[in-house]
């Protein structure tokens, strides 16, 4: 069905975006930081009402232009629809609370923030595979230019590390696209670029094999499936805090979209395949990247790792290959950029008012912050998978999902992944215990506890935490009624 909302939803950022920049506009910070908001918050408000009249898919192309199967065609499905109102939310999110750390050329910055949003919105609505690859390129480019401007110490060695990691995913991504558009022209005689319209089915076994490993290297760099994950870390550290909740809680997630969508949906008989050997990646993310998050002192690097282990669990999820795993990761995308989202502003409140992101330097200040010490622990029960967190939703599906595959191995995968979480409360904990408990230092006698802006965007987010802990069936019934 055509809609009006896949055009709004897509350009509306990009229009703000083109304002903010504009030589015409105000150099006033509050009014810049102000029209920033207000198209961010127009922009969610259009993708609730979006959802709420949502009835299986919204299409949108341009007429007449059609250029050897090359169009500018979009679809968007429940799988789409969620996660651009799960971007919505977070660009509030990050654009409010951009407001206590972002001091300097608030014009460019708002304006990347906003052109970011549009091409991330791009890659969820593309259903031609082309416009899916050049929305997916566009989001580089703000990405670097934050990291580049607004990073910390080591900013120009992250920027690039990140461009060249995300730049050689593409790659891989761009020569199975092409593959996919060849051999499907061999096949069925059909010059299509539309991601719906590929037949695989008619391929040969070696052809899909090796576009389902171009795929698989090109969005686990993404995601990041580890040995492709190095990039992360860094630039989370250097990388400002309000684009550390947009790259870990929705840029890891397009990754994840694209493995949905390529190598599970699209290539499904090679994913049924090599399922068990996706388990094992799983595992590994999981053990590794919890094992480096207990030894590190850096705080968003804590997070970081704790990210790539909570991947892990999404990838565990989707190779159960049944209904529950399959569940659990697409609801473990959701909770993960909430929680993450939470992890991210608490350890940007910190750094801007202690200067520092070692928690063995920020002992004991919860006795000088206690709103956020207080605010912080919904949030860090959903990182450690309480009960009435999301957390616990996703991650118990994803694991009942794997365990109840039908093969030996795959028990014994998710019995070692299960027992591995353990490591997942040690760091987390590691988090609360060393900052907000200890002898505090003399030099934060005079801290200051959280604004009504932070506390209120923490509140928001432990309150969605909570909320689809307890009722998670929001979302299920909507994945089960349309994806």
């Amino acid at each position: 069905m055509e809609s009006i909302f896949v055009p709004l939803l897509i350009f509306i950022p990009i229009i703000g975006s083109l304002l903010i920049m504009s030589p015409i506009f105000s150099d006033n910070e509050k009014q810049i930081r102000h029209t920033a908001k207000l198209f961010a918050l127009l922009h969610f408000i259009i993708s609730v009402f979006s959802i709420i009249f949502f009835n299986n898919e919204y299409t949108f192309q341009l007429n007449g232009f059609n250029i050897f199967g090359i169009s500018s065609s979009f679809r968007i499905d429940i799988l789409s629809m969620l996660l651009i109102v799960l971007t919505s939310f977070i660009f509030v999110i990050s654009i409010f609370f951009s407001k206590e750390t972002i001091k300097k050329s608030q014009k460019l910055y708002y304006s990347l923030i906003l052109f970011l949003e549009t091409s991330i919105i791009g890659i969820f609505s593309a259903s031609d595979m082309i416009l899916f690859f050049l929305f997916w390129e566009l989001e580089l480019i703000p990405m670097y230019l934050l990291i580049l401007k607004w990073g910390s110490a080591n900013r120009e060695k992250t920027a690039l590390k990140f461009i060249l990691y995300t730049f050689l995913g593409s790659i891989f991504i761009l020569i199975g696209i092409l593959l996919l558009y060849v051999f499907n022209y061999l096949y069925t005689n059909t010059l299509t670029m539309d991601m719906f319209a590929i037949n695989t089915y008619l391929m040969d076994e070696p052809v899909k094999n090796i576009i389902f490993i171009l795929f698989f290297i090109g969005f686990g760099v993404k995601i990041p499936i580890i040995p492709f994950h190095n990039w992360l870390s860094d630039t989370h550290s250097q990388a400002p805090s309000p684009v550390s909740i947009i790259l870990s809680a929705i840029l890891l997630k397009i990754g994840a979209y694209g493995f949905i969508r390529f190598n599970f949906t699209l290539l499904n008989e090679a994913f049924d395949k090599y399922a068990l050997i996706i388990m094992i990646f799983a595992l590994i993310n999981i053990i590794y990247a919890s094992f480096c998050a207990i030894h590190q002192k850096d705080l968003k690097r804590i997070i970081a790792y704790s990210g790539i282990s909570h991947m892990g669990i999404f990838l565990l999820g989707l190779s159960a290959l049944n209904e529950a795993g399959t569940l659990g990761a697409i609801f473990q995308l959701f909770s993960h950029a909430l929680i993450t989202a939470g992890l991210f502003t608490i350890a940007g409140i910190i750094y801007h008012k202690c200067g520092t992101k070692n928690i063995i330097r920020l002992k004991g200040i919860g006795s000088k912050m206690p709103k956020l010490m207080m605010i912080s622990i919904p949030i860090i029960l959903g990182a450690i998978a309480v009960p009435l967190t999301s957390g616990f939703i996703a991650e118990f599906l994803c694991f009942l999902g794997a365990f109840f595959n039908i093969s030996d191995t795959a028990k014994l995968i998710t019995a070692i992944a299960l027992l591995s979480m353990i490591f997942s409360s040690v760091y987390i904990l590691k988090i609360f215990h060393g900052i907000f408990f200890g002898e505090l230092q003399k030099k934060y006698y005079k801290l200051k506890d959280i604004n009504s802006n932070s506390f209120a965007i923490l509140l928001t987010l432990a309150g969605y935490i909570i909320f689809f802990g307890i009722f998670p069936f929001i979302i299920f019934n909507a994945i089960q009624g349309g994806f």
